[in-house]
């Protein structure tokens, strides 16, 4: 039967395959929140641009060159708009596919944390034991040689 140590060193092992994981995971988060900052600034800039063209309209008159150049810009916002998109619905997938990954880890020295205390506590009943036993044993003889006097 393996002994606490072998436990202890496969939980140190799975420990530092959780450390990894946990960089990647973080790694991946990174990654997400910088793609959709991205695609929030491009959403506003597109809002903004919005906003402001229409209360120039409302207010002035607007040559025709103004509206097709503003049309362009929309229309270049849209363009990486689109592109963010799925890069961000990809960054997501793949943070959340090291998150089920970085579960799945800590699950795994948990269990071995759990083993090493089992251990540690069947070891610790045992000892207890032999020293009952011992104890038992040692008050038997003292108990004799006072009868035998």
């Amino acid at each position: 039967m393996a002994d606490i140590q072998t436990f202890q060193r496969i939980r140190d092992l799975r420990d530092r395959e959780k450390q990894k994981t946990q960089k990647i995971y973080q790694d991946a988060v990174n990654n997400f929140e910088k793609q959709a900052e991205k695609l929030y600034e491009c959403l506003k800039k597109k809002e903004v641009a919005e906003k402001s063209f229409e209360e120039e309209m409302k207010n002035h008159t607007v040559r025709a060159e103004a509206i097709v150049r503003h049309q362009r810009y929309i229309q270049g916002l849209q363009e990486t708009i689109d592109h963010l998109q799925p890069a961000v619905q990809k960054a997501r997938v793949n943070m959340q596919q090291k998150q089920v990954k970085l579960s799945a880890a800590h699950i795994e020295v948990k269990k071995f944390e759990k083993i090493v205390e089992h251990k540690r506590d069947e070891q610790w009943h045992l000892m207890k034991s032999e020293e009952n036993k011992q104890m038992d044993e040692l008050s038997m003889q003292q108990y004799l040689n006072f009868q035998n006097r």
